[in-house]
């Protein structure tokens, strides 16, 4: 580590602006490429001035600067030696203008959030690849990003309105402001005449122009954005389109305002299947032709890679076709003229109806999205992943996918091939070991075999993800000695002392793409969760994840794992414990946007089980075997310690927590919204039509921050009004889901209190003859999801399976609101659905029953896991307070006639973080329905 420049750069930045230990550094080395380079450190500035003079520092000494957004580069553009200046954690603001045909924004949001924004003006931005959920606005311009639907004409190059930038000098110029124009001009005098310099060169050369213009009639990014000499004449509009698809290397976008594209009312999608894929290619010319606005095809590698599809013949190949109207008559007239020509294209073999509904739609994209995590995740677990993008124009396609099937056989590849075959562009997905000097060398010869079949076919070697150093050996060979001369001389003009993303589009060494393999180390078999393995750093995870803002990202986690198995180093598992262990929320949020289904939860409850100490598993233990005097004494404590507060104030608590904290991390923190405990509540009934269980977390923290009813009593009054005859056994008293026990890496406490649980469930409920629904969904999906398997006797897991157990949301939606009358609904509230709501796929019925009690429901685009994790966000509060941040941001200080949600513990951490009196969906329901007897 560079001790000096960590001195200066300390001077500038605040501690947690700067990551400089090893593994930090270990951890940056990766992102979504095959590449692995280590950093000096990595920084993340706050605002421009940060960057000016992280800039300044880097130039004075000399070291590289690597510009990062979300890391899912698939090229090694956003991995390098130097500096990583990591522009994720901040960078978010945005604003829609001209009624939504613009937008302004900073290069830290997702493409899938800007989409957001956009969608209540039925609009959207032209870039649309299939990692929109994940790479961030900076990546997408840096790359020249397309996707899907963008075509050659969507892309961020032809959609830029105004891009505000720095230099390598940190000047910093807004292309829309004429005085910085003009400025430009002046202060920038030698970069402007280079520039006008190598468009004059470029405008007398009729071959050279030809052939820049004919080579951007297709997909292509390799280098740089050379039709920007010959599509405009002022400097600033020519280097501001250089800035789309410079990867970092020309210098820093600040901001950028892209035009918007229409959305179309109506879209419909069809899944069509040929013999083959060169068949399948065949089509894509027709199918463009027929005013499809994606043409996608997942040739039999990619279908077979996603276990919920049918079997399928070997060899077959599908086209996802999607077509869009103005209205749903429109859609109709338009498929039902489509489907005779469709059915008769040649090597078809069968087609899926046209979807009549959204989320028929969404499951098909879903299944397209979803493809490239898929195939790469059925590698051999180890292997390397290398995924490529060539194009050619759409004619040729079917040479070219012909050309890669037969490069996989001549080299021993298991590869795939997909992508947007209506515009000629598509993905070639190999997977191989590479630790031996044969593997590189065989990898070699299939990128020498793959160069010269695309450019035999007037392709470009990248169409849409950026050169990187994967390509930046060819560029040369694509682009002629004379054209390869001119983006060298462009790199000198704009960063004469080459600190800016060196080595990446322009890259004199000829084998840089076969240099600094990472290693996919295997690292899952102790953990007894194998399928962590699979995962292949795509970074797909990382927008839900609660500690994503103040210390590792469930990728990272991984990450960090394969380095310590590699490693073996005690310093850097020890490094490990805070950053990756203690502060996971453990929420399982993960395995939602992983294509692999992968729950980083497991690893780290896994972990905590193997690092325990013989006295911590004691203890916890302990607890197992007697929770109910623990719930009886931790009721007594926090009466003591609410009273105490009122009597005096909260601060000697919020000091002696601290103080606490600071001698055991287990302590957990103070926050004024405890609740004062209320007497507990129980009801035994002789054949009632539900069992009531009121998790551990109600019985103890239930009580209202409002100071209302405690939750169980407005729960027993609901069913009252509902007519329902609950019973609330006081057996329950002691019992719990055993979810505490998973989380804190006790197997022993868990398996104790679950088979307990059950037991009683079974007693309860007749043998499984009554429904038993529980008011706390994280509880809920314990019982549901976690109980069961290994955990339970033999003769409970038979006990288990006679049980009907459901969610208080399902039964508010299915039991209580057919039977009542809402009859005083609230005009506008904040919904708040909580982990286990999403993974249970329970979001639909909250919003279900919040539209039935208010007149307008706000669910928050940035909504997500709060963080609180049981008692893992008092202990961490920093935990909490980064996973709300961006709801806390989006919601402001907006007013609402209630806020809710679904699990004591989350209410009470999203009230300490978004200063909303949040509280339990029961509550709308009990207020807004008509009384008993009226």
């Amino acid at each position: 580590m560079n001790r000096q420049l960590l001195h200066r750069l300390g001077g500038i930045f605040d501690t947690h602006q700067i990551l400089a230990s090893d593994l930090y550094r270990e951890i940056y080395s990766r992102d979504g490429s095959y590449f692995d380079i280590k950093p000096e450190i990595i920084v993340r500035p706050d605002t421009p001035q940060q960057v000016q003079q992280l800039l300044a520092i880097a130039s004075e000494a000399g070291v590289n600067v690597t510009f990062r957004t979300g890391g899912t580069s698939l090229s090694g553009q956003s991995v390098n030696e130097g500096i990583i200046c990591e522009l994720r954690t901040a960078w978010k603001k945005s604003e829609v203008r001209d009624h939504g045909r613009k937008i302004w924004f900073e290069p830290g949001l997702t493409a899938h959030q800007i989409n957001t924004i956009l969608k209540k003006y039925q609009t959207r931005i032209g870039p649309d690849p299939a990692s929109a959920i994940a790479a961030m606005m900076g990546g997408i311009l840096s790359n020249n990003s397309s996707g899907m639907q963008t075509g050659t004409r969507y892309n961020s190059y032809h959609t830029l309105s105004a891009i505000e930038f720095m230099l390598a000098n940190g000047h910093r110029y807004n292309s829309s402001v004429a005085a910085d124009r003009q400025r430009f001009e002046q202060e920038e005098e030698w970069l402007c005449q280079g520039l006008l310099r190598i468009r004059e060169q470029i405008l007398k050369n009729d071959e050279i122009r030809n052939r820049i213009i004919e080579k951007y009639k297709i997909k292509n990014v390799t280098g740089y954005s050379m039709n920007a000499f010959v599509d405009f004449e002022h400097p600033m509009d020519i280097f501001a389109h250089l800035l789309i698809g410079g990867e970092g290397t020309l210098g820093f976008i600040v901001s950028a305002e892209l035009n918007t594209l229409p959305l179309m009312p109506v879209y419909s999608s069809a899944m069509l299947y040929f013999k083959d894929a060169t068949q399948a290619a065949a089509s894509a010319a027709l199918l463009g032709e027929s005013g499809a606005v994606s043409v996608e095809m997942m040739d039999y590698a990619a279908l077979s890679s996603l276990g919920n599809r049918p079997e399928l013949p070997r060899g077959t190949t599908a086209m996802l076709i999607d077509y869009g109207a103005q209205s749903p008559e429109e859609m109709q007239d338009m498929v039902k003229r489509l489907q005779p020509r469709l059915k008769k294209l040649d090597g078809m073999v069968d087609m899926e109806e046209f979807t009549h509904t959204v989320s028929e739609r969404e499951k098909l994209w879903e299944v397209r999205n979803g493809i490239f995590p898929c195939v790469a995740g059925a590698r051999i677990p180890g292997n390397a992943v290398v995924l490529e993008d060539v194009a050619a124009p759409v004619g040729k396609l079917a040479d070219l996918v012909g050309g890669l099937q037969q490069l996989f056989r001549k080299h021993g590849y298991e590869g795939s091939i997909f992508g947007h075959a209506r515009d000629g562009n598509v993905h070639p997905l190999v997977t191989s070991g590479m630790e031996t000097v044969t593997e590189v060398n065989n990898f070699s010869r299939f990128m020498e075999g793959m160069v010269t079949l695309v450019l035999s076919l007037d392709g470009s070697l990248k169409g849409e993800h950026g050169t990187g150093r994967a390509v930046a050996p060819f560029v040369e060979r694509e682009w002629g000695t004379e054209i390869y001369a001119m983006m060298q001389e462009l790199k000198r003009l704009a960063d004469p002392k080459g600190i800016l993303n060196k080595g990446v589009i322009l890259n004199e060494d000829p084998d840089a793409h076969l240099h600094s393999i990472k290693k996919m180390t295997l690292f899952a078999g102790e953990l007894n969760y194998k399928k962590a393995d699979t995962c292949i750093e795509c970074g797909f995870c990382e927008h839900v994840c609660p500690s994503r803002y103040v210390t590792l990202t469930p990728r990272q986690r991984l990450q960090a794992r394969r380095i310590i198995e590699r490693t073996g180093s005690r310093e850097l598992e020890k490094e490990y414990d805070y950053i990756g262990e203690q502060t996971c929320a453990a929420d399982g949020m993960c395995q939602v946007p992983c294509p692999m289904g992968i729950s980083t939860a497991v690893v780290t409850d896994a972990i905590r089980a193997k690092k325990a100490t013989p006295a911590e598993s004691d203890i916890l233990h302990y607890g197992a075997e007697h929770f109910g005097a623990v719930e009886t004494d931790l009721r007594a404590m926090l009466k003591v310690a609410v009273g105490t507060e009122r009597v005096i104030s909260p601060y000697p608590l919020l000091w002696a927590t601290d103080f606490l904290h600071r001698i055991s991390h287990q302590v957990p923190h103070w926050s004024s919204h405890f609740p004062m405990p209320r007497k507990l509540h129980y009801r035994e009934e002789a054949n009632p039509d539900f069992v009531y269980f009121p998790a551990c977390v109600t019985r103890i923290f239930g009580a209202s921050g409002l100071h209302k009813d405690d939750l169980i009593t407005v729960v027993l009054r609901l069913a009252g009004k509902a007519g329902i005859r609950v019973s609330l056994p006081e057996e329950a008293h002691g019992l719990c889901c055993s979810q505490i026990w998973e989380h804190k890496g006790n197997p022993a406490g868990q398996r104790l209190t679950a088979n307990r649980t059950i037991e009683s469930f079974y007693k309860w409920s007749g043998g499984g003859r009554i429904p038993i629904f529980c008011d706390t969904t994280s509880c809920t999906h314990t019982l549901l999801f976690e109980t069961g398997g290994d955990i339970l006797t033999p003769e409970n897991r038979e006990k288990y399976k006679q049980l009907k157990i459901m969610d208080i949301t399902q039964w508010l939606k299915e039991v209580v609101l057919p039977r009542i009358k809402v009859i005083r609904p609230k005009n506008r509230i904040l919904l708040h659905p909580t982990c286990s709501c999403q993974i249970m796929g329970l979001t639909p019925v909250l919003l279900d029953i919040a539209r039935k009690c208010a007149r307008e429901v706000i669910l928050p685009d940035n909504w997500g896991c709060c963080g609180a994790s049981g008692d893992r966000g008092f202990i961490f509060p920093e935990l909490s307070d980064s996973a709300t941040r961006d709801e806390r941001d989006e919601i402001g200080h907006e007013s609402f006639d209630g806020c809710y949600s679904l699990a004591r513990t989350c209410e009470i951490a999203m009230q300490d973080h978004i200063e909303q009196p949040y509280e339990s969906i029961v509550y709308l329901v009990d207020e807004t329905i008509q009384d008993q007897g009226t």
